[in-house]
């Protein structure tokens, strides 16, 4: 008897054991079907993505508002839970109902495509006008829907802070080109030029142009810096018609800018960068680099001994001095230090002569003066002529023809042209199309993937199977019970 009572339980417990570990299905599925309620879904997608797949009415819903319906998610391999499917940064929701004031694409990143997602073009609209902001940080309702699929709220916040930095722009994720310049958006971030200003260099070129039609650069007003701006090279200001690319045209040796509008509005060598006297001394513009700088002598200053470094004292062409030693505009002055030995001439009224240039200097002459340009120090900045500087002085024919020159090597003749004006008085209106070979294409939107999902409830012990062993076991109990009586 004790014999058959053991193997019976032991039979039992076996085949609870045996029931514990078989897979159940959470629901009554067909053992041999892959689509139990035929909607189009396999069953084992509907389980890893939490639907049901008894119910054939739920491949039509859309769980996660980005307009494409559970079956369409299956077709194209998305998830149908992903709150972001473009990974934008931006919510379904908050795209397909506009809830920051755009209706955008929520299956593509860069709805308008101009190489800028839909976000980074969001978050800085309308920032700068008072009480307008198209991304309230401080609105809990709309940080839920940046970065959906991260909990860290506070994160989401630090992200939108930061892309305000990296776009400090005013963009529409609808439109491609907010400036209407002939550069799409992506392109001027690319170009460092300004989404929000045509023409970002003010030369007169809208930014589309330069990039697409004249191949110079729109964040440089002088391209080639010859001394003329790429708008009077191009329509020919000044009665030329130059290459903006190329600083002298004809190969003569000598600067489109020289040519046109005389000697000392051009750079010098060893310099590459031409300033008027207004912008020498209004800030540090170019320290440490050679400029050319065209001004007349106020004033000579000497060493007092040894004779090997004397001082010119500048001032603007178009204004004198006042008496503070500044100009009217600037509020500072310019100082050549020139490093070169010097004489006096006896036999020519003791006139200074610079012994490397051979020159004679006095006050009121006109120079162009080639030095390496220091920081604005108070109401002074300097500009050193050193053994790669140089000094030009620029005489009419009349003043040269009754003034002593030990050498013309440093005379140049002055020309009695105007100024160039600074900014062309109107800009262009960009090309109705550039042509497709020169414009950009938007980098490709990459699809999204179908995100990892959490481990799925259904591949845990049910508890049908853990009902089923309990039921053996009560009736292995009960007949054990009724054994025992007999």
């Amino acid at each position: 008897m004790k014999i058959v009572r053991f193997t019976a339980v032991f039979i039992i417990l076996a085949l609870g054991a045996a029931a514990a570990s078989t897979p159940t299905p959470t629901a009554a599925q067909h053992p041999i079907e892959q689509d139990t309620d035929g909607d189009g879904l396999p069953d084992g997608w509907e389980e890893e993505y939490w639907l049901d797949p008894n119910d054939p009415n739920d491949a039509d819903l859309d769980y996660n508002n980005n307009g494409l319906t559970n079956i369409e998610e299956y077709k194209k391999r998305y998830d149908p839970r992903d709150k972001d499917t473009d990974n934008d940064g931006l919510s379904n929701y908050a795209e397909s109902t506009g809830l920051f004031g755009f209706f955008t694409d929520p299956l593509e990143e860069d709805t308008d495509e101009d190489g800028l997602d839909d976000l980074e073009e969001m978050v800085n609209r309308g920032c700068r006008r008072s009480g307008c902001e198209c991304v309230d940080t401080g609105n809990r309702t709309q940080i839920d829907e940046i970065y959906p699929d991260k909990s860290d709220r506070n994160w989401a916040r630090d992200q939108v802070r930061k892309l305000r930095q990296k776009y400090p722009y005013e963009l529409d994720p609808l439109n491609r080109d907010v400036d209407r310049d002939g550069l799409e958006d992506g392109d001027e971030i690319s170009h460092k030029t300004s989404p929000n200003v045509a023409d970002s260099d003010l030369d007169g070129l809208s930014d589309g142009d330069e990039v697409h039609n004249y191949k110079t650069d729109p964040k440089e007003r002088d391209t080639d810096e010859d001394g003329l701006t790429d708008y009077e090279e191009v329509f020919g200001v000044f009665g030329f018609f130059t290459n903006p690319k190329d600083k002298d045209t004809d190969n003569d040796g000598i600067y489109d800018g020289e040519e046109v509008l005389g000697f000392g509005y051009a750079p010098i060598s060893p310099s590459e960068h031409i300033l008027t006297y207004e912008e020498f001394t209004s800030g540090d513009a170019y320290s440490g680099e050679y400029v050319t700088l065209k001004a007349r002598v106020e004033k000579i200053k000497k060493e007092g001994a040894g004779l090997k470094e004397y001082w010119l004292m500048l001032e603007p062409l178009n204004e004198k001095l006042g008496c503070s030693g500044t100009s009217s505009g600037s509020g500072a002055r310019a100082v050549a230090t020139v490093r070169s030995r010097y004489h006096y001439e006896v036999q020519h009224d003791f006139a200074l002569v610079d012994d490397r240039f051979d020159l004679t200097l006095k006050e009121g002459d006109t120079v162009v003066v080639v030095g390496e340009a220091q920081r604005l120090k108070g109401s002074t900045r300097e500009l050193v002529v050193d053994g790669k500087g140089k000094i030009y002085l620029l005489l009419s024919p009349g003043e040269a023809s009754t003034r002593w020159l030990p050498s013309t090597k440093y005379v140049k003749a002055k020309v009695s042209l105007p100024l160039p004006t600074a900014t062309p008085t109107a800009t262009l209106k960009p090309s109705p199309s550039p042509s497709s070979s020169s414009t950009p294409t938007p980098a490709a939107t990459a699809s999204p993937k179908p995100r990892e999902t959490e481990t799925k409830a259904a591949e845990e012990p049910g508890f049908e199977a853990v009902f089923g062993v309990a039921g053996l076991l009560a009736a292995a109990v009960a007949f054990l019970v009724r054994w025992e009586r007999r």
